[in-house]
Formats: structure tokens, C-alpha cells, sequence
């Protein structure tokens, strides 16, 4: 599944992925808001769709890098990507 950010947003609960901005982004969603998830206006565990995130940036040719990873609580993050997360937060749960 292709994303853009061009008002798609992926719904189902299961596993997706896609592009946004640049980057590759690889979720799995719940079906409903559960209390491990992550909160779309805080970006902090607790009541959201997300249980699992990872962000990967390109680094050179085919070579990405993980540069945010979500996994039932925030296992590491850059403050650089945090606009590209809240975006593909926002959309993912909306």
C-alpha cells in the first residue's frame, strides 16, 4: 500500500505501510482505540489506533534507516522527525 499523505488514510486494523514525505513508514493498527496505543494529539502512549510505528529515512540508494520506532510505548525517536511523526500520526488515526 502507496501513501502520500494526499487524504488516503488506511482505516482497516491490520498491518500497513507506505511513504510519506520522503520516508517509509510500516504501522499496525488496532481496530479500536486501546489504552497501549499511541495518542494521535499527545504522541504519548495511551488510548489511540497505533500499536505499532517504525519511520525509516533514506540514508544512500536503497538503504534506509530507522530513525523512530513504536512498539506498545516508545522504544527510541529523533526530535528532527517529530513533525513527520505528528503528520503520519494524525492521518493514521484520524
Amino acid at each position: 500500500m502507496s501513501w502520500k499523505g494526499a487524504g488516503v488514510r488506511p482505516r482497516a486494523a491490520g498491518a500497513c505501510a507506505g511513504t510519506v514525505e520522503g520516508y517509509r513508514w510500516e504501522a499496525y493498527l488496532a481496530r479500536e482505540p486501546v489504552s497501549y496505543g499511541l495518542n494521535p494529539q499527545t504522541l504519548y502512549k495511551g488510548q489511540g489506533r497505533i500499536v505499532r510505528l517504525e519511520l525509516l529515512a533514506p540514508v544512500a540508494g536503497r538503504v534506509w534507516r530507522r530513525v523512530a520506532v513504536y512498539n506498545r510505548g516508545w522504544v527510541f525517536g529523533r526530535k528532527a522527525y517529530l513533525p513527520v511523526l505528528a503528520r503520519l500520526v494524525r492521518e493514521l488515526d484520524g
